[in-house]
């Protein structure tokens, strides 16, 4: 286990070799992952803004659900190529409670946000005074600068944000060392600082915010009317304008949705149908949809797009292939980084994260894998009921061997039938009884057997 950040700190002053190591300077992957970053349309991307957007929001949120969904576990493998679940260690703790305010599903959903956005996710570890972890404080990536010193070390530069935060890291320095610090990066370019994904992407979550702001001026504003009042002969201005009023103040606004309109003096009303620039303006909005969902790698049906997925498709298929793509790597990433941090490795411990219910199927579906699961030797019962939230039953841990795969020349068992071989010369055998070790009983020259 490795050593509190305290020590470790004060191991690296006291190590002539590093004396001379600069302070730090800020790493940065490729695009600074902090504060706001300006897009093509004008507008300042950021968390809160890109959050702001639908597409982004519900890409992000669908994606940390899903992984806060599948529960971490340890295992240790065994000889019969097994494993054994690992219950009393001190990091399978913190799976139960990370810290004093969160669950793991809480945290972790934290932690996924902040790397879906900025391609980072960082978490002080505080250790009690042997060195062992105790909680993992979040942090929003925002309040977290990497600096590099010349001699290779690494610290993160933490702003608190918060008085809870405050009391949490009061104990530590401002610029955390490395071994204090969970850090699970993204795609990185100095293998440092992941890259932020909203700094990527901020064009095409710039034109999406522009898009959806043009929308809402025009109906906050009524740039473009949605019908016109004819009358058959000329109106005066003010007699023009009364009737404006009088109509804005008639139909406008939600309460008045519904009511029916009393024309007079050959007043009709006609409505104005969409152009064709209003409808490319509405594929135009989509197709930001499908393009922020291609920097999530989120399937267009889970954000409610119709028409997305191919008739050939089956929704169970579907759901394998976003889980496969998208949710694995995200669980992968998340194992490694838990067994290099805390040493897991070192002690033969495996990091598991539990996808099972995300590829949970409808009863009937799971009825039959089970039953099929059962009757070819794969599963237990009692396995299977374990999967159902059931207790297990009485025998119920055997597996069960099919009666037609027997090996060839065997009536069942597989093994050679009693009395099986040659007969003595000249001798009867008795009823089960093997005579000989020739496997080919014939008969003798007499015609007996």
């Amino acid at each position: 286990m490795k050593l509190p950040g305290i020590f470790s700190a004060i191991g690296r002053n006291l190590a002539p070799k590093r004396t001379r190591a600069s302070a730090g300077v800020p790493s940065y992957g490729m695009i600074p992952p902090l504060g706001s970053v300006p897009s093509a349309t004008g507008l300042m991307i950021s968390q809160a803004t890109a959050m702001a957007v639908s597409a982004v929001y519900a890409c992000v949120a669908i994606r940390a659900k899903d992984v806060a969904r599948c529960t971490p576990r340890l295992f240790v493998p065994n000889k019969n190529g097994g494993r054994d679940l690992v219950k009393d260690h001190i990091v399978a703790k913190l799976f139960a409670k990370p810290n004093r305010q969160q669950t793991w599903f809480e945290f972790w959903q934290q932690m996924m946000i902040g790397y879906l956005l900025r391609g980072n996710a960082y978490a002080a570890i505080l250790r009690d005074r042997r060195g062992n972890p105790v909680e993992l404080i979040p942090i929003n990536p925002d309040a977290v600068m990497v600096l590099e010193a010349s001699d290779g070390s690494i610290f993160y530069n933490v702003n608190r944000i918060g008085l809870w935060q405050i009391a949490m890291l009061r104990n530590m320095p401002v610029a955390v060392p490395e071994e204090d610090m969970f850090h699970l990066r993204g795609i990185s370019f100095n293998a440092l600082v992941g890259a932020s994904t909203i700094g990527l992407a901020r064009d095409a979550i710039g034109l999406a915010m522009g898009l959806e702001q043009q929308a809402a001026r025009w109906v906050g504003n009524g740039a473009r009317p949605s019908g016109v009042l004819k009358a058959k002969t000329r109106l005066s201005e003010p007699a023009a304008q009364r009737l404006k009023q009088q109509w804005q103040a008639f139909t406008g606004g939600l309460q008045n949705v519904g009511q029916t309109a009393v024309l007079e003096e050959g007043v009709e009303w006609q409505q104005v149908q969409l152009t064709s620039v209003d409808l490319e303006f509405i594929a135009q909005r989509n197709l930001q949809i499908a393009d922020i969902a291609r920097y999530y790698d989120v399937p267009l049906s889970r954000l409610g797009v119709t028409g997305s997925v191919s008739s050939k498709i089956t929704p169970a298929e579907e759901e394998q292939a976003y889980v496969n793509h998208t949710v694995m790597p995200d669980l992968v990433i998340a194992e490694q980084k838990i067994m290099q941090v805390f040493g897991l490795d070192e002690e033969g411990i495996e990091v598991d994260f539990d996808e099972g219910q995300l590829l949970r199927a409808d009863i009937m579906t799971r009825y039959n894998a089970a039953r099929l699961g059962v009757l070819t030797g794969i599963l237990t019962p009692n396995e299977v009921r374990r999967s159902e939230g059931l207790p297990p039953m009485e025998g119920g841990d055997k597996l069960m061997v099919p009666a037609n795969t027997a090996a060839l020349g065997s009536d069942m068992t597989g093994t050679a039938p009693d009395g099986a071989g040659r007969p003595e010369s000249g001798t009867l055998p008795e009823p089960g009884v093997a005579t000989s070790d020739d496997p080919d009983p014939q008969l003798d020259p007499q015609g007996e057997l």
